[in-house]
């Protein structure tokens, strides 16, 4: 499938190549911050240029203008991917001897094109997963009282600046005692803790992780969701699950629309910059002491009290020689294991930014997405939430 963009009053289309469209946006990527460098150059210091600061504004306004519409172009339907699904659900009948209704909303929400590319085999995986494990056979579900038809919603929807595409059916629920058994099995849980159902559920993303008593054709095999996970974190997406004990199971994946340009809140910590993407932020704060908690003997672990909630604090690293602030701000984002408070000096902007990715010895740097260039011509390393929340600031 290929983008395709209007052209002129009668609505025309062009057909256009991927690659030509993925060259044009690396070009406008490069020109972005070819602008930021030129407009911020230390050469302009002391000088008097009376009008150069409006013509910057105005240039700077263009170039983002610019990334937004070459954005759009690379934008497709999803309509596609689940065309394909819908035809798995057949065989997927075939192979377990149940009936399946597949139901799908939102097949012309756009989303960008490398994203559609990749979605097809981790959305295979929780379709597969649901059809063997989670719904029942024709006669449990009429013994439960349930339709003999078992049913499997997919559905996509913006919101915001991100895809939200989830994937719902009406099973008998994950099995919360199976799971917690096999995640203390494997060291996940101490043998007496009783975790959450919210924080028990991503263990099955962990790899080779599998409930089941046999493989079969479907799944079994421990190695879907494993996938399902990687390329989530790989499109700089999350995920989320619930479920309820006889009345089903949802899978959310929660995706960038674009992967191109990043918006994001610049942050700065000590001498350092940082950069997090605006979708990823529910909420900035100057807490009050009494609301930080020391949880440990060394006082290094923290957690924010808030409204009820007991939110992990993360502390980013600081050079020995800086002297820490009085005062601090928390930025708490949305990870699939929770709320996480990230601590910082200072919020300095929002800005759209272009993402370098990370290579040769900084690819160490597991909690960052990469580097970004801001407007000053300064670099920020772009956070990644879900490694902050899983392992600590790198």
């Amino acid at each position: 499938m290929l983008p395709a963009t209007e052209k002129g009053i009668e609505g025309g289309l062009l057909r256009i190549p991927a690659d030509k469209i993925g060259r044009l946006m690396d070009l406008i990527g490069e020109l972005s911050l070819s602008v930021s460098a030129a407009v911020h150059s230390s050469d302009l210091a002391g000088l008097d240029l009376p009008d150069f600061e409006a013509a910057s504004h105005h240039l700077s306004t263009i170039m983002r203008d610019v990334q937004d519409a070459a954005s759009e172009l690379r934008l497709v339907d999803v309509e596609e991917v689940f065309k394909r699904l819908r035809r798995m659900v057949r065989e997927m009948e075939r192979e377990t001897g149940k009936t399946i209704e597949l139901i799908t909303h939102g097949a012309d929400t756009r989303v960008d094109k490398l994203v559609a590319d990749r979605l097809y085999e981790p959305l295979l995986h929780v379709l597969r997963n649901a059809a063997d494990h989670g719904l029942e056979t024709t006669a449990q579900r009429e013994a439960a009282g349930k339709s003999a038809t078992g049913v499997i919603t997919l559905s996509a929807a913006q919101r915001g600046n991100e895809v939200l595409i989830t994937v719902s059916d009406d099973s008998r629920g994950l099995n919360y005692a199976k799971i917690l058994a096999k995640a203390k099995e494997r060291g996940l849980f101490g043998p007496i803790e009783q975790p959450e159902p919210d924080k028990l559920w991503p263990v099955i993303f962990q790899p080779g992780f599998s409930t089941a008593e046999a493989v079969t054709n479907l799944s079994g095999r421990g190695v879907g969701m494993d996938v399902l996970n990687t390329t989530l974190t790989a499109l700089r997406g999350r995920i989320t699950i619930s479920s309820l004990a006889g009345k089903g199971s949802r899978v959310a994946l929660h995706i960038p629309l674009t992967l191109a340009f990043l918006d994001c809140i610049i942050l700065r910590h000590g001498p350092r910059l940082f950069a997090l993407p605006i979708d990823t932020i529910e909420e900035i704060l100057r807490p009050n002491l009494d609301q930080i908690v020391r949880i440990s003997a060394t006082g290094k672990s923290e957690v924010l009290r808030q409204g009820g909630r007991t939110i992990p604090i993360i502390r980013l690293p600081r050079p020995e020689t800086v002297t820490e602030p009085a005062t601090f701000i928390l930025v708490i984002v949305t990870t699939s294991a929770g709320p996480l408070a990230i601590l910082v000096d200072e919020v300095m902007d929002r800005q759209q930014v272009v993402m370098k990715p990370l290579q040769g010895r900084l690819e160490a740097l597991t909690s960052s997405w990469g580097l970004a260039l801001l407007n000053s011509g300064e670099v920020a390393t772009v956070l990644n939430s879900e490694r902050l929340a899983g392992k600590g600031a790198a």
